[in-house]
């Protein structure tokens, strides 16, 4: 699985040297969701700033390489793969403000990817969910670099269902209403359990 390169943080990390292996960072506490507690460094003191605040929210501190280009995440509902969902937002990454807050953040689906490039992106997602165990559903998000080479930058056991929710957004794409979508989820959890 592709994985942008990261380093776990602590509170005597060599900020300058984390910044000599990846360059520019996002920073993150590892049991968050929503980007809560994530910010970017360029630099060995704003790594240290980034880091501190990330603590804030738990001891498990990670610094993840940056990846130049759009995001992307990719629903899965059982063995299907739902269509891809291209992220853009004018902030500087797709922060708790451009998920909760914003109406200027865009959600592309059809996600403009070629059809062959979708499949290559839905079978990584579908790989990474399958290697952590994963089943039923969940969502998986992705990064997709100036090469045009996919990242998998993490699982998503538990995605949101509201009506501004990525999973929903993506079903209906495939012609699944909520409803549909919730029905769905109940019989491949009891198929699990039989």
């Amino acid at each position: 699985l592709s994985t942008g390169g990261f380093v776990q943080l602590a509170p005597d990390s060599d900020w300058q040297q984390v910044i000599d292996r990846f360059g520019k960072v996002f920073v993150k506490p590892a049991l968050e969701g929503s980007s809560i507690g994530m910010g970017s460094a360029a630099d060995a003191a704003a790594l240290q700033l980034a880091y501190r605040e990330a603590s804030r929210y738990g001891s498990t501190v990670l610094a993840e390489q940056f990846i130049d280009g759009p995001e992307y995440t990719v629903a899965i509902l059982g063995d299907q793969v739902l269509p891809a969902i291209r992220l853009e937002t004018d902030n500087e990454f797709y922060d708790y403000q451009a998920k909760y807050l914003s109406d200027d953040t865009r959600y592309l689906c059809p996600c403009g990817l070629t059809a062959a490039e979708e499949r290559e992106m839905g079978e990584l997602a579908l790989r990474a969910f399958r290697s952590l165990g994963c089943a039923v559903w969940g969502r998986v998000d992705i990064m997709r670099d100036g090469a045009g080479r996919f990242y998998v930058l993490e699982v998503n056991t538990i995605p949101g269902m509201t009506s501004h929710s990525l999973v929903p957004m993506a079903a209906a794409a495939a012609g699944l209403d909520i409803h549909s979508l919730v029905q769905r989820i109940l019989e491949h959890s009891l198929e699990g359990e039989r």
